[in-house]
């Protein structure tokens, strides 16, 4: 998100410019609320992270040299959203001011007032912001959501994918019983969009492990699958198998209580942020795995003959 995406136009305070009206930009405080209790349906919180601390640094820069736009309740409520979010993330930033008054007394109190109070008053802001930044950016950079844009919108509904995905990122290191339970059902929902596309019947009574296996079955990726090239190797057939297990094993690890959708018998001992990664990073690969498949017009799959495709045809043309 960008500093722009929390500000909306409020008509009803349109100004007049040159003979016509034009309406006036004010921060979007029903946005600012919802993400204090919770991620946006259609944002990930990394997102909202990275565009609130461009909003609150530009906003107290723009305080403490010529001026900001913002009220100074108004700055109270964005400094409070970029706290609340970034503490679900895992990496909260605490500022030691809660509002623009604040900040005043705060660049007082550390020398930042008179000639040159300009310069110094960005350093300190500039001093507060960098680590947390720093923070995010290696957040970011360690969630390893993969999955291929291109892959998922070719899919006929993706949203559930996308829903899973959008919900995965960065929970691992803030709720890993979450994020264990959204990876199953990651895979559940990719494996049943994947038997859908090629034109077969989901059958909600399957547990995930026969879920996988019908899957990758019907895109050529089981083991036992006939082949050619590369996916008819020994070392292929190997992996292949070796994704059912993974598959098979996050579900075991979620229905034993480390995840949610299965109550515990009591406390979760031992689970930590590294198990959470464990099981985002084994259902990302498997879903990229068989939606790249899926989308790849050369995969065996793809053949005129094959029965996936010939069901995939009828499905297309069936509208299905």
């Amino acid at each position: 998100m960008h500093p722009a995406d929390f500000f909306e136009d409020d008509v009803g305070a349109a100004i007049e410019i040159h003979g016509g009206a034009r309406s006036v930009s004010v921060l979007n405080v029903g946005l600012l609320d919802r993400l204090c209790v919770g991620p946006l349906p259609d944002e990930t919180d990394l997102s909202a992270a990275e565009g609130l601390f461009d909003l609150v640094e530009h906003e107290l820069i723009a305080y403490g040299t010529e001026g900001s736009t913002l009220t100074d309740r108004q700055s109270i409520r964005i400094i409070r959203t970029l706290e609340a979010v970034t503490k679900r993330l895992g990496v909260p930033i605490k500022l030691p001011f809660r509002s623009f008054s604040t900040f005043r007394s705060y660049w007082i109190r550390n020398g930042a007032s008179g000639p040159g109070g300009w310069e110094a008053r960005r350093v300190l802001i500039a001093d507060l912001f960098e680590p947390a930044r720093q923070r995010l950016e290696e957040l970011a950079n360690n969630v390893g959501l993969e999955v291929g844009e291109q892959s998922i919108a070719s899919l006929r509904d993706p949203e559930a994918i996308r829903e899973h995905l959008r919900r995965l990122q960065g929970i691992a290191e803030t709720d890993p019983p979450l994020a264990i339970g959204t990876a199953k059902e990651l895979i559940e929902s990719t494996a049943k969009a994947v038997l859908q596309e090629v034109g077969q019947v989901v059958d909600d009574k399957d547990d995930l492990p026969i879920l996988v296996g019908k899957a990758q079955d019907a895109l050529g990726l089981h083991p036992k699958s006939a082949g050619t090239g590369p996916d008819s190797t020994e070392a292929v057939r190997r992996i292949l198998g070796g994704m059912i297990t993974v598959a098979s094993g996050l579900a075991e690890l979620r229905n034993r209580g480390y995840g949610t959708g299965h109550g515990p018998a009591g406390k979760r001992v031992g689970l930590r942020p590294r198990h959470a990664r464990l099981a985002v990073n084994a259902a990302v690969t498997w879903c990229s795995l068989v939606l790249d498949t899926l989308a790849d017009p050369e995969a065996p799959w793809q053949t005129a003959s094959s029965p996936s495709a010939v069901s995939a045809r009828s499905a297309r043309s069936s509208g299905r």
